[in-house]
């Protein structure tokens, strides 16, 4: 009697695990399928998980940082200068939070020589990045970073899907991702996106680089006011993780450089107050002592980088600037720190102030809209004195009028409904004979 009864309590046992497993498999098929039909997005994540696991255990020097990173190093390049297997993980708008945890990932994998930190300050506090966590591969890091911002959002990172619910019975939709999840090019992990109205493409190289050969133009130098850096440039959740990534490698013995790659003059006069960013950043770098290089602050001798030839827009480098920086960028990690500290000037304001005079175009701010309707509107130069400006605003399809003749005055007002080109032209006021002309487009 009581082994029948064990038999049966086994046998509904059996039954019941099984019928957990079967929901189970089910379930999971189910989102699998979901995800196919659903999810899509910028499918660089994809790609450069897919390459970094096929380059795990080969990684020697590993590179964290944003679309800044991914554009303007190039790790083959690397590899013939430095000798190493150099890798590049890294993504658009790249929080310190997510390099955290792909660090974290790496170091498991790979018996990491360097790692090298870019920093970026308009991605302060942004936080992870699904890219990165709908292709991670299991594990407990990869678990402790879809929680690293609360259980609340576990159901977006665990069920990719989840996050396109206004798309659910769009069939239309469904067959657009679908069809494209079929093609060459997504099936052999090829990445590449042409814009065939401006002439120029991004391509993924391999190994987190992506090339592309536009060269920026003087007629796109009109951009809206991304940051202003007030006392405390770098955010809580920035300096945390800032913080664990040079306590994680120093534990590790693995030596950390931290840097931030070039960006266009106009980003940075723009920005207001970049220093104050610098030395934020400096003090943690001293504080552990760590290197930090900001190369935003080298002297043109050294690398003459600040042109359109090398950007493929105001915040990226294009191949021939990720050419240059490449082989710069190498003299200097590998290099004495002290010996480095003749590239750079101290601050950012320095290198404004020892720069010949320039002309960097002109930035405003979204929010700026008044009831007059106007958009607040400033020249971007390296002077905040002795430099005279004529402001002129020839309206599509109007007549040209002038804001102002030579003044010192920067700032100026654009009816926000306008567009056409705005010529700036600037001379320093103890030379009047010899001027810069910018057109930009508004």
């Amino acid at each position: 009697m009581k082994q029948a009864i064990r038999k049966y309590f086994k046998i509904k046992y059996i039954q019941r695990m099984t019928g957990i497993a079967m929901a189970l498999v089910v379930f999971t098929a189910s989102i699998h399928v979901l995800n196919y039909m659903y999810v899509v997005g910028d499918d660089w994540g994809r790609i450069l998980w897919h390459h970094y696991y096929e380059d795990r255990g080969k990684i020697e020097n590993l590179y964290l940082g944003t679309s800044h990173l991914y554009l303007g190093l190039d790790a083959y390049r690397l590899d013939d200068l430095n000798g190493k297997y150099n890798f590049n993980l890294c993504s658009s708008a790249q929080s310190l939070r997510s390099s955290y945890y792909m660090l974290r990932e790496a170091a498991g994998d790979n018996k990491l020589q360097q790692v090298c930190v870019e920093l970026y300050y308009a991605c302060d506090n942004w936080g992870i990045k699904w890219e990165n966590v709908d292709y991670m591969k299991w594990s407990a890091n990869k678990l402790a970073y879809m929680l690293s911002e609360g259980v609340d959002k576990a159901v977006n990172e665990c069920i990719p899907f989840s996050r396109y619910r206004e798309k659910l019975g769009d069939w239309d939709y469904i067959k657009t991702v679908m069809e494209y999840k079929q093609t060459e090019g997504f099936r052999t992990y090829q990445y590449r996106k042409d814009y065939v109205d401006e002439g120029w493409y991004y391509e993924y190289m391999g190994r987190g680089t992506c090339e592309c050969k536009r060269k920026f133009r003087d007629e796109e130098r009109c951009q809206a006011q991304e940051v202003i850096l007030g006392e405390q440039p770098m955010g809580e959740d920035s300096v945390a993780y800032l913080r664990k990534i040079i306590e994680f490698c120093q534990k590790k013995e693995i030596p950390v450089t931290l840097f931030s790659t070039p960006i266009d003059n106009l980003q940075l006069v723009s920005t207001i107050n970049y220093d104050s960013y610098v030395d934020a950043v400096r003090d943690i770098a001293e504080e552990y002592s760590v290197p930090f290089y900001d190369f935003n602050l080298t002297k043109d001798e050294y690398l003459p980088v600040h042109h359109n030839e090398y950007y493929m827009d105001i915040h990226h480098l294009n191949h021939a600037g990720n050419e240059m920086f490449t082989e710069f960028f190498n003299r200097v990690v590998s290099g004495d720190e002290s010996e480095n500290a003749k590239y750079f000037y101290d601050s950012y304001a320095d290198k404004l102030r020892e720069s010949e005079p320039a002309l960097y175009g002109i930035y405003y701010k979204e929010e700026s809209e008044s009831e007059t309707q106007t958009r607040s509107t400033w020249v971007a130069s390296n002077r905040e004195a002795g430099m005279e400006y004529r402001i002129i605003l020839t309206p599509n399809g109007g007549e040209q009028y002038m804001i102002q003749d030579f003044k010192e005055n920067k700032m100026f007002e654009i009816p926000i409904e306008e567009h056409g080109v705005c010529t700036i032209v600037m001379r320093m006021s103890e030379r009047p004979d010899e001027v810069q002309t910018m057109e930009i487009n508004y």
